[in-house]
């Protein structure tokens, strides 16, 4: 497997037959691209190096006898992204200032808002009859969300949209789009500087907390939030196209789900471990260690199969199926593992079981046109869609009082 590239086209379309073909002959391969690195493709062992950060490191700029590299990714990204590619202790003391904000409590909070919008997202297309699954919704939606939970200007979606979007295939003018993405984010910190701590939301937190004894810079700060959209915007994006897609496909599940919506919780943690929207991270070594019966060394770069270890039959029993009801599907590392778990596990699925519901009430005889539809052609980071168009009874809108171009209330909300 020395020529293993998951940056390829030939990987995009087969990966699920390379994965289990490399969990079955050789668990953790080498591959000579990118410089050099392996793919760790069983479920125990991405785990095991996800729990284990003494010995696998995420941060960069690691030298080893003079070389350096590291970072989460394969070949490292040209932006650092915030705690994600740092080490303990730096990481967690970023990660105590967030995660409160990321709690279950605090995005059962956040429900009502989070119908709002993904009522308003679906009004745009109902009354018209056709959707693109990946235009109208799976693009607009998690940008809206993220933005308004973050406290960013929600009239920012579409830059922040397309330029993550494009980037996760590599679209060509993609990094410039990604440049003026992060000039406009540190415009929006340079403002709230004044008036920080008057919102009580991120970037409040981002702009008042301390991290070390100090507080954090804007180019920091900036950095951090790169960071949040990065992991919550295409990553949703694509699960929404490949959960709609599958329903679309498979008409009778769709059907159990409208009919019984307690399944709706379980289907989405299925679809999370059975599509894997983020497809790997990557890691360093920093001690000898034995993975998988291959020996590794310090400097030695590993790319987690996360896509893989969700579809390995030593832990889903035929992991090829969708099972609503499978007991464990809740043991999924789509969100990672430990110490970097991602910090949206509870508001992506809040976001999906909101969606599912919606979509199955007010559009569910949805037809996807099949010869339209149009994945990413490469995933090296994401695997989603570019396209998917689909027809539907036309509804009527349920809000009333949003703006047309945003969702933000125009007049005072109704008191029952």
């Amino acid at each position: 497997m020395e020529q293993f590239d998951h940056h390829s086209e030939h990987f995009a379309q087969h990966w699920r037959e390379t994965y289990a073909e490399l969990r079955r002959t050789c668990p953790v391969a080498h591959s000579a691209k990118h410089g050099g690195f392996s793919v760790v493709t069983r479920y125990d062992d991405v785990k095991r190096v996800l729990q284990d950060p003494q010995t696998f490191a995420c941060g960069r700029d690691l030298e080893f006898d003079g070389h350096v590299t590291g970072g989460v990714t394969v070949p490292v990204n040209p932006v650092r992204m915030g705690m994600m590619e740092m080490d303990p202790p730096d990481s967690q003391a970023f990660r105590r200032v967030l995660a409160p904000r990321f709690s279950a409590k605090a995005i059962r909070e956040y429900r009502p808002r989070l119908v709002e919008i993904v009522s308003w997202t679906v009004d745009r297309v109902i009354e018209s009859g056709r959707i693109d699954f990946v235009d109208d919704l799976a693009n607009p939606l998690p940008a809206l969300v993220s933005l308004d939970y973050f406290g960013l200007p929600l009239d920012k979606w579409q830059l922040y949209a397309t330029a993550l979007h494009k980037a996760a295939y590599r679209e060509k003018g993609s990094a410039r789009a990604v440049g003026e993405l992060l000039a406009d984010l540190r415009g929006v910190v340079e403002r709230r500087r004044s008036s920080a701590g008057t919102r009580g939301d991120i970037v409040d937190r981002l702009l008042t907390e301390e991290v070390n004894g100090a507080p954090l810079d804007e180019e920091t700060v900036t950095e951090m939030l790169f960071m949040l959209l990065n992991g919550g915007i295409d990553t949703s994006t694509a699960l929404i196209a490949g959960m709609f897609g599958y329903l679309g496909e498979h008409p009778e599940r769709r059907t159990e789900l409208a009919a019984d919506p307690s399944l709706i919780p379980g289907a989405v943690d299925e679809m999370l471990r059975y599509f894997t929207p983020g497809t790997g991270v990557a890691r360093t070594v920093l001690a000898p260690v034995e993975l998988g019966g291959v020996e590794l060394r310090p400097g030695d770069r590993v790319l987690l199969a996360l896509g893989s270890a969700n579809n390995d039959p030593g832990m889903f029993p035929e992991p090829d199926e969708i099972r609503f009801h499978r007991e464990n599907n809740g043991r999924h590392l789509a969100f990672g593992y430990g110490v970097h778990r991602c910090l949206g596990a509870f508001l992506a699925p809040a976001e999906m079981i909101v969606l599912l519901e919606e979509v199955l009430r007010r559009m569910p005889d949805y037809t996807i046109s099949a010869a339209q539809v149009t994945s990413y052609p490469t995933i090296p980071l994401v695997n989603g869609y570019i396209s998917m168009p689909a027809r539907f009874t036309p509804g009527a809108r349920v809000l009333t009082g949003f703006d047309e171009q945003l969702p933000i209330r125009l007049e005072p909300a109704e008191v029952n």
